[in-house]
C-alpha cells in the first residue's frame, strides 16, 4: 500500500525557496488550509507532477513547465522547481526526485527548451536504472487510475456521466474504474487466449486448404479471416482516434467552463458595438433629414410679417368681395325687377303687376344700378391679385407647419439615438474593462474560437462513432460467413491434420469462453461488493432515513434508491457530490491497489451536517487522506472534533504576497 511520507518543494508555483509537508507515516488525516489562490491545488499538483511528470490545469495539461517555476524566484535568477516525494509501498521506502533545471552552460533561458527534465528514484537507499525506475512508479501509482486519488471538487461531478449510456464522458470513467477494479488482468487473459485461438484458427485454415475436398473453402476461410482482422484493425484505429477525440473534448470543456464568463462579455461586447455602429448609422440619416428640413426653416421667421400681411390682404380682400357679392345680388334683383315689368306679372307670387308698381320698380332699378356698381376692372384685377397672394400665404403657413412637426419628430429620434449610443459606449466600456481584467493574457479570437472548435470536435466525434458502428456490422456479417464456412469444412474435411488442428482450436475456445466467463462474473461480483460498500458510506455520509441505499448500473453509476423502492430521479448537486464520494471510497475498498486519498475542496455546497458527515468517514475510506480546504469551507473546530485522533497533521498556507505562500 503506497504511503506519502513527506513532501519537499523548490520554488515550485507560489511555494518559494524549499518547503516542506510531513504527512508522517501514521495512518490517518492531515489538513492543509488556505484560501483561494494561495496554492492548494498547486498542492495537488506536486504530488501529480513528481508521480507523472504533468501539471494539470482547468484547461487541459500545462504544455511549458517553466511556467510553474515561482515568479520571484525568477527575479533573483533561480530557475526551475524541485519536486521530492517520501513514501513507502508495500514495505519499500523511495525518495522520489523530479526537477526542472537549466540546461548546462545555460545562465538565463529564452524558452522551454532550455531547461531539462530529471528523475530520480531511490528504493531503500539505491538509485534504480530508468526501465526499473519506470516500473516501479507504474506500480506503485498508475496513472490511468491516479484520478481515484488525487481529485477535486470539480472532478467529482463527472461521475454523474456513469448514470449515462453511451456516452463518452461516462465510457472513460468507467475503464478507469474497471483499471482500478483490476479488471484487465482478466481482460488482458482474453487478448492473450483470443490471439491463441486466432492462431490455431489460422492453422485449420491452412489444414482445410491441404485437403483436396476443402481446398476452396480454406482458401475463402483465410480471405475471410485476412477480411476480419482487417476491419478489427480498422476498428481499433477508429477507437484510439475516438479516445483521443474524447480526451480533446474534455480540454475544450475545461477551457470553455474556464472561458465561459470572459467569452460571454467579449460576445456581449461585440453585440453592444454592433448595436453603436447601427445608432451611429441611423443617427447620421436623421441629421441630414433635419439639416434638409432646415433648409426652408427661414420661411418661419417671416410668420409674424406674414401674418401682419394676411391680417390686411384679407380685409381688404373682404371689401372687395363684398362689393363684388352685392353686385350680384343687384343683377339679380334688378333682372326680376325688369322680368316683373316685361311680363306685368310678379315672379315670386305670379299676381298682376300694376302701372304704379311698374314705375315704382323702374324707379329701384334706377337706384339699385346707381348705388351696386360693382367691381370696376382695376378693382377686379385687385381682388385677383389678393386672391393670389392669400394663396401663397396658406401655402408658405402650411410649409412652414410641416417643418415644424418634421423637424419636432425627427429631433426627439435623434434625442433617442444619442441616449442609445451612449448607453453602448458604457456598455462597451464596461466590457471592455471586465475582459482586460479578466482575461488579460488571453487572446479573444481563441476564446471565440474553442466553442467553434469543440462544435467540430463532436462531430468528428459523431462521424467515428458512425464509422465504428458501420464496421462493427460489416465484421458481424463476414464473421457469420465464416461460421458457415467453418461449418461446411467440418462436414467435408476429413484429413489427420486438419483433425487435430480442429482440436487444438476447440480446446483453445473452451478456455477462451472460460476466461470471457470469469471476465463477466469477476466484473458482477466487483459491482455487487462496490453498491453494498458504496451504500454503507452513503448511508453514513447522509444519514436521511428516506433514502436506503445505491443502486450500480452497467456503468458503475450509482442511483439513489428511496425507502418506497423507486429510485430518486433529479438529485441535488449536494446529493450528486455525496454519491461520487461514496463511489470513490467504495473503490478504494474494492481495489487491489491501495493508496491516500488527496482531496482539494471537497465539500462544494454541502450543508454543515453533511460536511460533518464526509470529515468523519474519511479516515474509514482510505487509510491515509489530506484535505485540502479553503478557510470557511468547513468549520476548524467541527473537523478537529470529528476526526478526533485520526488528525495527524494541521498546515496552514499563509500568504506573503501574491507570487509567494508559506506552509506553516
Amino acid at each position: 500500500m503506497l504511503h506519502f511520507d513527506k513532501m519537499t518543494l523548490r520554488d515550485f508555483g507560489p511555494y518559494k525557496g524549499e518547503q516542506t509537508i510531513d504527512f508522517s507515516d501514521r495512518s490517518g488525516v492531515s489538513i492543509i488550509w488556505g484560501n483561494n489562490g494561495r496554492g492548494k491545488t498547486t498542492l495537488l499538483n506536486a504530488l501529480r507532477y513528481g508521480l507523472f511528470g504533468v501539471i494539470q490545469r482547468r484547461n487541459g495539461i500545462l504544455k511549458n513547465l517553466s511556467e510553474m517555476g515561482n515568479k520571484e524566484a525568477v527575479q533573483e535568477g533561480r530557475y526551475g522547481f524541485t519536486v521530492i516525494l517520501d513514501m513507502t509501498n508495500d514495505g519499500d521506502t523511495y525518495k522520489l526526485t523530479r526537477q526542472l533545471k537549466l540546461r548546462p552552460g545555460i545562465v538565463k533561458p529564452s524558452g522551454e527548451e532550455d531547461y531539462e527534465k530529471v528523475l530520480f528514484l531511490e528504493r531503500d537507499g539505491s538509485i534504480l536504472s530508468p526501465e526499473d525506475r519506470n516500473h516501479e512508479l507504474n506500480v506503485i501509482m498508475p496513472e490511468q487510475v491516479a484520478r481515484f486519488f488525487l481529485f477535486d471538487a470539480e472532478l467529482l461531478q463527472e461521475y454523474e456521466e456513469l448514470l449515462e449510456t453511451n456516452t463518452s464522458d461516462g465510457e472513460q470513467i468507467k475503464n478507469s474504474i474497471e483499471k482500478i477494479l483490476g479488471v484487465p488482468v482478466l481482460q488482458n487473459g482474453v487478448v492473450d487466449v483470443e490471439d491463441c485461438l486466432s492462431n490455431y484458427e489460422k492453422q485449420k485454415s491452412r489444414a482445410a486448404r491441404a485437403d483436396d475436398k476443402t481446398v476452396q473453402l480454406g482458401q475463402e476461410m483465410e480471405n475471410l479471416t485476412a477480411n476480419i482482422e482487417e476491419h478489427q484493425n480498422i476498428i481499433k484505429e477508429k477507437q484510439a482516434e475516438l479516445s483521443d477525440l474524447i480526451r480533446k473534448k474534455s480540454v475544450l470543456e475545461g477551457r470553455m467552463a474556464d472561458t465561459d464568463k470572459l467569452r460571454n462579455w467579449i460576445v456581449q461586447r461585440n453585440e453592444a458595438q454592433k448595436s453603436q455602429e447601427k445608432h451611429e448609422d441611423e443617427l447620421e440619416t436623421v441629421q441630414s433629414k433635419i439639416r434638409d428640413l432646415m433648409k426652408n426653416a427661414w420661411r418661419g421667421m417671416l410668420l409674424t410679417t406674414v401674418r401682419d400681411l394676411r391680417e390686411k390682404i384679407e380685409a381688404e380682400e373682404y371689401a372687395l368681395d363684398a362689393k363684388k357679392q352685392k353686385r350680384t345680388v343687384a343683377d339679380r334683383f334688378i333682372m326680376e325687377m325688369k322680368k316683373a315689368i316685361s311680363e306685368r306679372t310678379c315672379p315670386i307670387c305670379g299676381q298682376e303687376v300694376s302701372g304704379d308698381i311698374v314705375e315704382h320698380l323702374r324707379a329701384k332699378i334706377n337706384e339699385s344700378t346707381n348705388e351696386y356698381v360693382g367691381l370696376s376692372e382695376e378693382e377686379r384685377q385687385r381682388l385677383y391679385d389678393l386672391q393670389n397672394q392669400m394663396l401663397a400665404i396658406r401655402q408658405l403657413s402650411a410649409d412652414v407647419s410641416d417643418v415644424r412637426q418634421g423637424v419636432a419628430h425627427l429631433e426627439n429620434r435623434r434625442d433617442e439615438l444619442q441616449i442609445a449610443i451612449s448607453e453602448c459606449r458604457q456598455q462597451i466600456e464596461e466590457l471592455h474593462d471586465n475582459i482586460k481584467r479578466y482575461g488579460e493574457d488571453a487572446e479573444e479570437a481563441d476564446v471565440l474560437s474553442i466553442s467553434r472548435e469543440h462544435s467540430d470536435v463532436e462531430q468528428t466525434i459523431r462521424d467515428v462513432r458512425r464509422g465504428i458502428e458501420d464496421e462493427n456490422k460489416k465484421l458481424t456479417e463476414l464473421k457469420m460467413n465464416k461460421e458457415r464456412v467453418a461449418a461446411t469444412i467440418d462436414k467435408m474435411a476429413g484429413g489427420t491434420d486438419y483433425r487435430l488442428a480442429s482440436r487444438k482450436y476447440e480446446l483453445c475456445e473452451h478456455v477462451f469462453r472460460i476466461f470471457e466467463k470469469s471476465k463477466t462474473r469477476y466484473r458482477e461480483r466487483l459491482k455487487e461488493n462496490v453498491e453494498k460498500d458504496a451504500t454503507a458510506l452513503f448511508v453514513q455520509l447522509t444519514g436521511d432515513k428516506d433514502y436506503i441505499g445505491l443502486k450500480i448500473n452497467d456503468n458503475y453509476g450509482l442511483e439513489i434508491i428511496h425507502k418506497s423502492g423507486r429510485t430518486v430521479p433529479s438529485r441535488s448537486s449536494g446529493y450528486e457530490h455525496i454519491v461520487a464520494l461514496s463511489l470513490i471510497g467504495a473503490l478504494h475498498k474494492n481495489a487491489p491497489l491501495r493508496g491516500p486519498i488527496i482531496m482539494d475542496s471537497p465539500f462544494g455546497r454541502l450543508d454543515p451536517t453533511h460536511k460533518a458527515n464526509i470529515v468523519r468517514t474519511l479516515p474509514g475510506m482510505a487509510e491515509q487522506s489530506m484535505l485540502l480546504a479553503y478557510i470557511g469551507e468547513i468549520d476548524e473546530q467541527v473537523a478537529r472534533f470529528e476526526l478526533g485522533s485520526h488528525l495527524i497533521h494541521e498546515y496552514k498556507l499563509e500568504r506573503v504576497s501574491s507570487m509567494h505562500t508559506e506552509i506553516v
